[in-house]
């Protein structure tokens, strides 16, 4: 039976593409959705015995919409438009067949060419942004941490007490 892709089942996670010797990529807190578009452009040329079509290069583009959020990775983005540097970005998909315990991701460089944020008084702060990738996305598949999975898919609980460690806050009313 084909199954639907839902949204949902798609994240993103980044990272300076000079701090990858140093550190782990880490996901965008607080996405709405991100569109990732292939885009080429076809130049026609018309003669006396019709048109003739040439191909041009294929532009992938993402735009990303996420709420404003002060953590390590909104500020991180944000200075990546100020300073022009290049970021990794891995779009992973939750909901496809993972391999040796991975799940298939996209992998990107790129640099992002805007950052957006407006502040409302009646919504929550939204950014958005456009990622300008470099070369094609290369198919593959990516770990995710332990951490990432559970604030993703958070695991199941017994209805016993809760005596785990995962960052959670048991409260006694």
């Amino acid at each position: 039976m084909i199954r639907a892709i839902m949204g949902k089942d798609k994240f993103l996670m980044f990272r300076l593409l000079e701090e990858a010797r140093k550190k782990a990529a880490t996901k965008l807190a607080l996405q709405i959705e991100h569109t990732l578009s292939a885009d080429r452009s076809v130049d026609s040329t018309k003669t006396k015995d019709g048109s003739i079509n040439s191909d041009g290069g294929v532009e992938y583009v993402m735009d990303i919409t996420a709420i404003a959020s002060h953590d390590e990775v909104n500020d991180m983005l944000k200075r990546s438009v100020d300073e022009q540097k290049t970021l990794e970005c891995w779009e992973i998909d939750l909901a496809g067949e993972k391999q040796d315990g991975k799940y298939p991701a996209l992998y990107m460089q790129g640099k992002l060419e805007s950052w957006e944020m407006p502040a409302n008084v009646e919504d929550l702060a939204e950014i958005s942004t456009t990622l300008k990738i470099d070369g094609k996305p290369q198919e593959g598949y990516a770990t995710i941490s332990e951490e990432v999975e559970q604030a993703v898919l958070y695991g199941f609980r017994d209805v016993t007490i809760f005596a785990g460690e995962d960052g959670s806050e048991v409260r006694a009313e």
